[in-house]
């Protein structure tokens, strides 16, 4: 008789992405006394599989040879007989179409689908017939569905017709020990990029591409950077936009102010080094990177999109702007530049609420007790 309960955790890859990252960090704090975890993504690899390989109990890829391999649902309802699998939990679309399916024919009663994304007008299931008639039929054979944020909650009622009583809430969790207040190595990290300890460092951590809304950002600190020649933009991530995005720049003569990093690993470090971080996206579900940069007591400047104006509270917990608006996108991060007292006052509020409402140790905790209640 197995003593512990197998869960399977089943993701499209293993991208350095949000959804990703915060699924390694709940495999990682899961009881191991109680649970043991395996790990397959369906279609690809990617630069986290050893990070899960490190944390899980077992780890496979099953390599999808299509855009819709219809032969992984057979391949992961073997993985699920063969390692006993208790509960299955999905992690984006294309394992919340193999997934369930998969499930179903080994005979798993319970499953788990973590809903991570907004569903805005970038939701795939608006425009591919196929995709929205695989999820519905997916959805009917999921237990719960985990929304990040009220707002996605909402969505995946309203617009992905899903039975109220199958959607659960349970917000993002951050490690808030890791992501902190402490400034050790502010100056060293500073210095690696050219930075002085005086520049007032402005940090944005998203991949390069149209929805996270960078070029906005650019417009907007064209101005600010006359009246406050000392700051200092520094982009995370990467994408296809990367060469626009440095033409942008070039083009309005800020390129000694920009700094692009593209992926990094470092990047609570690189927070610690910032006083604002400014997310300009254009859509968002509820962004983890938010979280972690107000974990780190710093003042926050994001769009009013998806879920973020549940965590964000204007002039209270940072400031929200609509997008696509680099006037006033500009108005409030000038509010902050202009005001180190009030940068400290906003980021210590901000710290306080991700202490109170959005660790990682009640994420888990939220799961865990899910997982007890099947």
């Amino acid at each position: 008789m197995k003593s512990k309960i197998h869960i399977l955790q089943l993701v499209n890859g293993f991208a350095i992405g949000g959804a990703e990252t915060k699924l390694l960090d709940l495999i990682r704090r899961l009881d191991k006394k109680k649970y043991k975890v395996f790990v397959a993504g369906v279609g690809q690899g990617g630069p986290l599989q050893s990070e899960f390989e490190k944390a899980a109990d077992g780890l496979v890829v099953f390599e999808k040879k299509s855009a819709f391999d219809f032969s992984l649902i057979f391949k992961v309802a073997n993985y699920i007989k063969r390692n006993k699998i208790d509960l299955v939990q999905t992690t984006l679309l294309y394992a919340d179409l193999i997934g369930p399916m998969a499930a179903k024919l080994a005979g798993v009663k319970h499953v788990i689908s973590w809903e991570t994304v907004s569903h805005g007008e970038n939701d795939p299931l608006r425009t591919k017939t196929r995709h929205r008639f695989g999820y519905r039929l997916s959805m009917k054979m999921v237990s719960r569905i985990i929304a990040v944020s009220k707002e996605t909650q909402i969505s995946i009622i309203l617009n992905r017709k899903i039975n109220p009583k199958k959607v659960k809430l349970i917000y993002y969790g951050v490690d808030t020990d890791l992501f902190n207040s402490s400034e050790n190595g502010r100056v060293s990290k500073r210095a690696e990029f050219g930075i002085r300890e005086d520049d007032i460092v402005i940090s944005a951590v998203a991949r390069l591409e149209e929805v996270k809304g960078h070029k906005y950002l650019i417009e907007a600190t064209k101005d600010l950077i006359k009246d406050f020649p000392a700051l200092k933009i520094v982009f995370v991530g990467d994408g296809t936009l990367r060469g626009k995005l440095e033409n942008q720049v070039e083009n309005l003569s800020l390129s000694p102010h920009y700094r692009f990093l593209g992926f990094r690993k470092d990047v609570v470090n690189l927070l610690k080094m910032s006083d604002i971080f400014v997310l300009p996206s254009l859509s968002e579900g509820l962004p983890n990177v938010l979280l972690e940069a107000m974990a780190c007591s710093k003042p926050v400047v994001s769009t009013n999109v998806g879920g973020i104006p549940e965590i964000i509270s204007t002039g209270k917990t940072g400031y929200l702007v609509p997008p696509e608006d680099s006037n006033l996108l500009r108005k409030a991060i000038r509010k902050l530049v202009e005001n180190p007292d009030y940068q400290k006052k906003i980021g210590a509020k901000g710290r306080q609420l991700v202490e109170n409402n959005f660790s990682l140790n009640k994420m888990v905790q939220d799961f865990e007790y899910l997982y007890d209640s099947f």
